[in-house]
């Protein structure tokens, strides 16, 4: 006994429904990508904005010199002046700590006021 064989309207039915889901897909993918292009060029306008705003004015400071190419005696001095800051920020930072710390710890007995059942 032989299969039966489908006959040529079936064919004609199978591959009109694999074609209206193929349009139909490509349809829903063409727009979820035009709905991300939309997206894209929303973003694109809020950037130029703000690059707008952050472009830097013609007083702005110039670039700082490459180490490399300045002489040793002016990166040498640039240094130190930099050394110093430090080391005068951390003195100063210091002091506050230790007098902190005297403030905190000098507690005299005699002038505080204890509880009454203290005692």
């Amino acid at each position: 006994m032989t299969s039966p064989a489908i006959e040529w309207w079936g064919w004609l039915a199978i591959w009109g429904a694999l074609s209206l889901c193929l349009i139909a897909m490509l349809a829903l993918f063409a727009w979820w990508l035009f709905r991300k292009f939309l997206a894209l060029m929303d973003d694109l306008g809020d950037l130029a904005e703000t690059a707008e705003l952050l472009t830097p004015d013609d007083d702005a400071p110039a670039r700082p010199e490459l180490a490399v190419l300045a002489a040793y005696r002016d990166v040498y001095a640039k240094r130190e002046v930099q050394r110093s800051r430090a080391s005068e920020r951390a003195r100063v930072r210091h002091d506050k700590r230790v007098a902190r710390g005297k403030r905190i710890t000098g507690v005299d007995a005699t002038s505080v006021r204890w509880p009454e059942e203290w005692y």
